[in-house]
Parts: C-alpha cells; sequence; structure tokens
C-alpha cells in the first residue's frame, strides 16, 4: 500500500524539476531588477565621490578620473563600482542555499564608463555649463536681466560715442591749423559776428585787468600728455604696490594640450546663461577690491602672466566704459555744455572759427569726460560706487580743473545707488569671450586644488561630469542544481544593464 509506481516516481521528478525551473526563473526576473537598480545605486556612489575643494570653494562638482601618476584613467573608478556591488550584492562564491546568503547574488564582471564628458571639453563649454547649473538655483533671474541690461546700455552709449581719443586730436589739430576750418565764402555773417565777439571779449578782459591776460590751461594738452602715461599710476595712490605673483602659462589649462571626452556637443550658450556665468567669476573668484585667495578676476579678463599687466586692462577697459557714459552725462547737462563752449572760445582765441571752436569744444567734452572716468575708477577701486548716467548732483569735476584733478588724488562722488568695482566688472565681462573666459577660470580653479593636500596631481581634464555606464552581471543558477537535465549546467548568467548620470541633469537611466 506505500508503494508507488514508477510511471508516478517520473511523474513527480517532471514536476518538480518544473517547479525548481519556475523559481529559477522568477528569481531571474527579480535579480534583473535588483541588477538595474543597482547599476544606478553604485553608480550615484561614484558620483557623490566629488571633488571636495572644487566644490567647496568654486561649488563645481567633478569626480577625478586619473591614476596615482596624475594620467587619465578609469580603473580605480571601474574597480570602485565592482567593490560596491560586491557590498551590496555578494560575490559570486555565495552562491549557493547553503551559504545562508541572499538567492539575489551577483558579481559586475566588467563595468565601461563609455562614453563621457570632462569639464574642459568644448574649450569651456561644459565648464560654463557646469556652473549655469548651479547659478541657476542661486540667483534670481531679475538680477541676471538687470546685468544685462546693463550691458545693452552700455553697448549703445558706446556706439554713440566712438574713437573718443579722436575728437582731443581733432580739436588739437583745429587749434593749431585753424585755417583748415576756414568757413567758405567771405559773405558768412555769423563767422564774423563770433569773430567780432571773441575780439571784443578779449580786448575788454585786457582793459579790465589793466595788463595782457592770461592764458587759461588747456586741458586737451593736460589730457593728452597723461594718456601717454601708465594708467595705473592715474587711478592708484601713490605708494600702491600691485602684487608681483605670476604664472606659467605654458603649464595651465588654457595653454596645454587637453585630455577631451567622448561625448556628443552641446549646442552654444544663450545671454542667460553668459549673465549667469560672469556673474559666478565675480562671486567666487577674487579681485583688487574684494581679496578671496589672488586676484584673480583681473587675470581672467586680462590673461596675462602677472598681476599689474592684468590690473592694466582692467583699468584701461573700465576707463574706456565710462568715457562714453560720462560723455552721454555732459551732452544731456545743458549747463556743462555752456562751460565747455565758453573754454572753447577762449581757447580758439581771436579766431573765433565756429567750426573750430565746435571742434574744440567736442575735444574739450571728451577730455572731460575722460578726467571723470579716471575719479570714477579712483572711487571703485577704492570700494565706492558709481552710477551708469550721473546726473548733475552726481558728478565730480570741474572744466577748469582737469590739471589739478589729474595730477593730485581726488575721487568722484561715492554714489550710494550706484554699481560697485564687482557689477562693473560684470559688465565688462560681458565684452569678453565666455570660452576664453571659461578656460583662464578652469587655470585659477586647477591652480588652487592643487595647493590643497592630496590633490597635488590634480587636473581640470581629468574631471568627469557626465558619463553613460555599461555594466555586465555574471551569476549562477541556484535551483537548476535540482533539475537533472540541466545537471551539466556550468556556464551561468550574464545580464548587460546600461545607466547614466550627469551632474547638470541626474540621473539619466537607459
Amino acid at each position: 500500500k506505500a508503494s508507488i509506481t514508477v510511471f508516478a516516481a517520473l511523474s513527480l521528478m517532471l514536476v518538480a524539476q518544473l517547479l525548481f525551473t519556475l523559481l529559477e526563473a522568477a528569481r531571474h526576473y527579480e535579480l534583473q531588477k535588483v541588477l538595474y537598480m543597482n547599476t544606478d545605486t553604485v553608480l550615484e556612489s561614484v558620483f557623490a565621490d566629488y571633488c571636495s575643494p572644487l566644490w567647496e570653494t568654486y561649488k563645481i562638482l567633478g569626480v577625478r578620473v586619473d591614476d596615482t601618476e596624475g594620467k587619465l584613467c578609469f580603473n580605480n573608478r571601474e574597480a570602485q563600482l565592482r567593490g560596491l556591488t560586491s557590498d551590496h550584492l555578494g560575490s559570486k562564491e555565495q552562491k549557493t542555499l547553503l551559504s545562508g546568503m541572499s538567492l539575489l547574488t551577483a558579481e559586475m564582471t566588467d563595468a565601461r564608463y563609455d562614453p563621457y564628458r570632462l569639464l574642459t571639453d568644448q574649450n569651456g563649454v561644459v565648464f560654463q555649463k557646469a556652473v549655469c547649473t548651479y547659478m541657476k538655483k542661486n540667483i534670481a533671474y531679475e538680477m541676471a536681466k538687470s546685468v544685462y541690461n546693463h550691458y545693452e546700455a552700455v553697448k549703445e552709449v558706446k556706439k554713440d560715442y566712438k574713437n573718443p581719443d579722436e575728437g582731443i586730436a581733432d580739436a588739437m589739430d583745429a587749434l593749431k591749423h585753424p585755417e583748415k576750418y576756414e568757413t567758405e565764402g567771405a559773405g558768412n555773417s555769423s563767422s564774423r559776428q563770433l569773430k567780432g565777439e571773441a575780439r571784443q571779449g578779449d580786448k575788454t578782459k585786457k582793459e579790465d585787468s589793466g595788463e595782457k591776460a592770461t592764458p587759461t590751461e588747456n586741458p586737451l594738452e593736460t589730457v593728452t600728455e597723461v594718456k601717454k602715461e601708465g594708467v595705473l599710476s592715474l587711478v592708484l595712490p601713490e605708494n600702491t604696490k600691485v602684487s608681483g605673483k605670476s604664472i606659467i602659462m605654458e603649464e595651465t589649462v588654457s595653454h596645454r594640450s587637453l585630455e577631451k571626452g567622448t561625448m556628443d556637443s552641446y549646442v552654444g550658450t544663450d545671454w542667460y546663461q553668459k549673465v549667469l556665468f560672469y556673474q559666478y567669476l565675480v562671486n567666487y573668484l577674487g579681485n583688487y577690491v574684494e581679496k578671496k585667495q589672488d586676484r584673480v578676476l583681473e587675470y581672467v579678463l586680462g590673461g596675462k602672466r602677472n598681476d599689474a599687466d592684468n590690473l592694466k586692462i582692467v583699468v584701461s577697459e573700465l576707463l574706456a566704459m565710462r568715457e562714453p557714459l560720462n560723455m552721454a552725462s555732459l551732452t544731456a547737462s545743458s549747463q556743462r555744455q555752456s562751460e565747455a563752449m565758453a573754454l572753447a572760445v577762449t581757447l580758439a582765441g581771436v579766431s573765433a572759427n565756429p567750426a573750430v571752436i565746435e571742434a574744440v569744444k567736442y575735444g574739450i567734452l571728451v577730455a572731460w569726460a575722460f578726467a571723470e572716468s579716471v575719479l570714477d575708477v579712483r572711487t571703485l577701486l577704492s570700494g565706492g560706487k558709481i552710477t551708469m548716467i550721473k546726473s548733475d548732483a552726481d558728478w565730480t569735476s570741474n572744466v577748469h580743473m582737469i590739471p589739478e584733478l589729474l595730477s593730485g588724488w581726488s575721487v568722484a562722488k561715492d554714489c550710494s545707488q550706484g554699481l560697485d568695482y564687482g557689477q562693473y566688472a560684470a559688465i565688462l565681462l560681458l565684452f569678453h569671450k565666455g570660452n576664453t573666459l571659461a578656460m583662464r577660470t578652469m587655470d585659477v580653479e586647477e591652480a588652487y586644488v592643487q595647493t590643497q593636500e592630496g590633490y597635488e596631481n590634480f587636473q581640470m581634464d581629468h574631471v568627469l561630469c557626465e558619463t553613460e555606464l555599461t555594466a555586465t552581471y555574471e551569476f549562477q543558477p541556484v535551483f537548476l542544481g535540482f533539475v537533472s537535465i540541466l545537471e551539466n549546467f556550468s556556464n551561468g548568467f550574464r545580464i548587460q544593464n546600461h545607466s547614466g548620470y550627469s551632474y547638470f541633469h541626474g540621473k539619466e537611466g537607459m
């Protein structure tokens, strides 16, 4: 009665093998989901191991992918993925039920980061994108729009006042060679009237004083001579010393040959991204007024080896920005227009040619705008603020005191509602190419990180910011060992997963 037929025994064995096969299939299906999640998890763990000094100081996220000799290498990061997987899932030796380990055990046998993107790719475009990703969360859109509006205003004013030096040169030429400006036709009554007024005024002045009148000092000559001198001596106090630090250009990111990533290129940046990037430079790089580490913002703008040359370039650009803005202020003021005309008539002397007067008047306005700009830059470098277009109340200089103002140490009025040195620098940056500024910025950031312990071999072109990962897993069957028809099955299973991660977009599952 306890016997079982051969047919029944065979039937039970077949049913058992079917059940074990179904169990293995269920395990395989569940393991696929676990391995997919593991691929995402371990890749995120790798990207969590970012370069700390780069983030803490400059808010740039990036993973180092180099070896102990400082060469681009993914071996360490691939080994990190395999180690993390082993911690999560166990190794292939832990594959039997008797081991007491999870049934969801597998080993990552291969991991490839390809394609990938490095921080220095596209000649600075990727770096700008990294900056914008951070800045979008930390600067209001309205503020960015305000900076761009200031830039547009400066650009528009510059169109109306091109080549100011030519205005001074033309005025000097008109004074030396008035015959070139003679009005055609003998019957020009306005010319004769203006000449007569000038002669009469000159005669009355001499009679009132009882002696020969002293000529007015010519601001055109003063400004012409001053411009031949170095701009730093004009805007810095007499005993100011600029840092003598210099950089070895050949070793910088912007000058050496760089490693390249394998991902497709990004498209160019729009105005909003440009403003975000330039505002980042002002916020996170030191400058002459707000010192953080070194005066590196001037290097980013100038690109020269030493601090003095870079500051000279920035000062020259500030003067070139303020001159047309001050010219716009002068032309909008009827009072200062009259003062410039009176001085032009005085300097033109008895000739009183209307064409000469107009040329000299314009030259005086240009010289006056330059003098006011020098005072403006002095105020900015001392930490003050200057408004874009000045009202009469904001104006500082007197047209008759230009020589004294330039030779002494006068400064422009500090305007509480104006812009400071950093804000003017942000506008200046918009007149430069973003890629060039990005590469120089990476020069600065790389040099800083290399000063930190453990980062002596750090290089920006060995910093990973985006990648796609192909991970290969192998695992052995558990329940198929009870299936006699597969008793020689020993090759195991292999699964390949794809995932991706970017500091710009987060997880990018494939």
